[in-house]
């Protein structure tokens, strides 16, 4: 490939890139069709991006398609072994979003949407004493993080621990107030 293609491709990725950003899916894929069209050489990058733009989309078939080219290009590619683990995920396929979500915590021990995610799959497989773990790691390296008060809330209250579920509902968002052995509900 000539100099001059090689800056027109790098220009339709630049562009890609931006339609991404600006959560115009569509576009992203338009674009990175037409580049891996013309580019023979095998960036993972642009297979990550499709494949994340797809997930967007909710089509499953060519996010996963299109994240295993980026894995099998590039298997050290944080943000395409955690995007395989969401569309695991989403596909109901739960052991295998595991296996996803610890490689990719392997590449990144403290990427807590990771670990959220992880913990959230636990939770379903019903490894309740796994996702309790890994949400309180969460809380550890984040005091405030959300996702990871709401998991420990809704384990609490499965297993009858109310108030402290309760507890860490109201960290989550704020709901209610508690004082002494009483609680309010804050409208």
């Amino acid at each position: 490939m000539n100099k001059l293609n090689q800056e027109l491709i790098i220009k339709k990725k630049q562009e890609a890139y931006s339609f991404f950003k600006n959560f115009n899916f569509s576009k992203t894929i338009e674009l990175l069709n037409k580049v891996i069209q013309e580019d023979k050489s095998k960036d993972p990058a642009c297979y990550f991006l499709l494949g994340t733009s797809y997930i967007h989309k909710r089509d499953l078939d060519l996010a996963e398609k299109n994240l295993i080219i980026s894995f099998n290009l590039d298997e050290n590619f944080y943000d395409t072994v955690h995007n395989l683990g969401i569309v695991f995920r989403l596909r109901g396929n739960i052991s295998k979003a595991i296996k996803f979500f610890q490689k990719a915590l392997k590449l990144d021990l403290k990427n807590l949407g990771t670990l959220n995610q992880l913990a959230e799959c636990y939770e379903i497989n019903k490894s309740f004493d796994e996702a309790k773990k890994i949400y309180l790691k969460v809380i550890e390296i984040d005091k405030k993080n959300k996702i990871a008060y709401k998991g420990l809330s809704r384990i609490c209250i499965k297993f009858g621990y109310h108030k402290q579920g309760l507890e860490y509902l109201q960290k989550s968002s704020g709901l209610l107030r508690f004082k002494e052995n009483k609680y309010e509900i804050i409208e």
